[in-house]
């Protein structure tokens, strides 16, 4: 994780209900934030598994505009401790506002404010935004004169949490640093969370180009660099090619901490003039597409390649029968035809067997 919470405490907190447009329901405001017994150690801890255990994507973010409204709410509870509620209300107002789809549902919002968060080697205060929209039904069993008895009521998973961020009083001038959650992330009213509610753009640091870097690679081997098909036999390679490239490319960015784009080119493309410049079309289209320039050269974010390597597969399956890990050296396994039997075949070399 990108951030510690062992040492962090809850200063502040406060929980307001948010209506939904599609059945005309308002909000419901809490009249004060909450208050912990210290008697009661148990709920600041559950608390903090239910907000903090859930963020384990490294991609950052920032707000795109500090003018905006959520940024100045934002910026005035760090600048401001006592208009923590204040501001509160004014998050679940802005929320409320910005959820017309008709898909959104009313839920409750959690305003959190932290001490002691640890991040980027500091300890920095952080103010949390939560949404739950879902309740699950549990099950108690509870003690009666007779013996024991089921009975169920409704309540939060501390493993669902809906939608959040982190925003972490860090790097102010490039609109603070945010760690976001959306379990609705790819659907149609997802978009209200990150873009129309917080207005952030992605922060540009070395986890993201890592990131975006590693995926590049892999889908150019998978839908360029990719074995032959039926109907265009000549454009495609061996899938042991295609598994050898996969194997290269994860071993380049194992093996060095800063990638260099012509370094890249020369350990797992060979210099190979016809596959770089295919490979450099494969940037530039990614590039336009998505309104951004990558870098030919920065720290590779080891944390993002852990996470990633597992996604480049080295297995060869033929039919249902074999599956062939390839690892290392391409020039030890060669793929031939058997005109008798009208089958492909695999010749694998090797010295020792366990």
């Amino acid at each position: 994780m990108l951030f510690d919470v062992i040492n962090s405490s809850i200063s502040d907190m406060v929980i307001h209900h948010i209506g939904s447009h599609s059945d005309n329901s308002e909000n419901v405001y809490s009249q004060r934030p909450m208050s912990f017994s210290e008697d009661d150690s148990e709920l600041p801890h559950l608390l903090k598994q239910f907000f903090f255990d859930s963020f384990r994507e490294p991609s950052l973010y920032n707000f795109e505009d500090m003018d905006d409204s959520v940024a100045k709410m934002v910026a005035s509870v760090f600048d401001n401790p006592s208009s923590f509620y204040e501001n509160s209300r004014l998050f679940a107002a802005s929320l409320y506002e910005n959820s017309n789809h008709p898909n959104i549902k009313s839920g409750e919002l959690y305003v959190a404010l932290f001490r002691d968060v640890r991040i980027f080697d500091q300890e920095v205060r952080c103010l949390g935004l939560f949404k739950s929209e879902h309740k699950d039904t549990f099950l108690k069993v509870y003690n009666q004169e007779d013996g024991l008895a089921l009975g169920y009521d409704e309540g939060l998973d501390l493993k669902k949490l809906d939608k959040g961020c982190l925003i972490f009083d860090i790097e102010r001038d490039k609109g603070f640093v945010v760690a976001l959650l959306d379990k609705a992330a790819g659907k149609s009213e997802a978009t209200f969370w990150k873009n129309d509610f917080l207005g952030l753009v992605t922060r540009i640091d070395n986890n993201f180009q890592t990131k975006e870097y590693m995926d590049l690679c892999k889908s150019f081997v998978t839908d360029i660099f990719r074995p032959s098909r039926e109907e265009e036999p000549e454009n495609g390679i061996e899938r042991a090619d295609q598994i050898d490239m996969l194997n290269r490319q994860v071993d380049f960015f194992k093996g060095t901490d800063i990638f260099d784009i012509d370094r890249f080119k020369e350990q797992v493309l060979g210099n190979n003039e016809s596959i770089c410049d295919v490979f450099d079309e494969h940037i530039a289209h990614f590039e336009e597409a998505n309104d951004v320039e990558l870098p030919k050269t920065f720290a590779i974010s080891k944390e993002v390649v852990k996470k990633g390597a597992p996604k480049f597969k080295s297995v060869l399956k033929l039919d249902k029968n074999f599956h062939v890990y390839i690892h290392g050296n391409r020039d030890l396994i060669e793929r031939s035809f058997d005109k008798e039997k009208r089958m492909h075949y695999y010749k694998i070399y090797f010295e020792n067997e366990e």
